[in-house]
């Protein structure tokens, strides 16, 4: 195998094993928002309404900074056009998972306003919430499985290929 294809192949796969690693930890920032979309919500007026939607608001925060980045960083770091040159047959999958980061980013970032006019003591846009945000985790999840699985089959079929 040529030298420049190995280092390629090396470059690639440090990228995606960085990948991996942020997905289970936006799975853990994921899990702790389920866990907090648990406990009661008070209604507008009530006491404690006011911190549970500023509590909310800033797990959203963390999330879409998690999400922005990790985002940015497989767009920049040219990981998935590289898997596309490698593996030409996941092109059409790869494209799907590009175009769904500012699905889910920009259905956060309403979300977060929402959450916000909550906060205020207004009614927010959309009043349901915490189906809201239960929605965009969802979407985010079967994101993240969905390039998980990608990646894997991708990274695995790679190793397979080199030994």
């Amino acid at each position: 195998m040529p030298q420049g294809k190995v280092k390629f192949e090396e470059k690639t796969r440090d990228t995606l094993e960085s990948a991996l690693r942020e997905h289970r930890e936006l799975r853990g920032i994921v899990e702790d928002l389920r866990l907090f979309l648990g406990r009661e919500r008070p209604a507008i007026g009530e006491k404690g309404y006011h911190t549970w939607a500023a509590d909310l608001s800033g797990r959203l925060v963390h999330l879409h900074d998690k999400l922005f980045r990790h985002f940015r960083d497989e767009e920049q770091s040219g990981m998935l056009q590289d898997l596309g040159r490698l593996h030409p047959r996941a092109n059409s999958q790869i494209g799907t998972l590009e175009a769904q980061h500012g699905e889910i980013l920009g259905l956060l970032r309403e979300t977060m306003t929402d959450t916000l006019s909550y906060s205020e003591g207004r009614s927010p846009a959309n009043s349901r919430l915490r189906q809201r945000v239960n929605l965009l985790l969802e979407k985010a999840d079967e994101h993240e499985r969905a390039e998980t699985e990608l990646l894997q089959e991708l990274l695995y079929s790679d190793l397979g290929e080199a030994g």
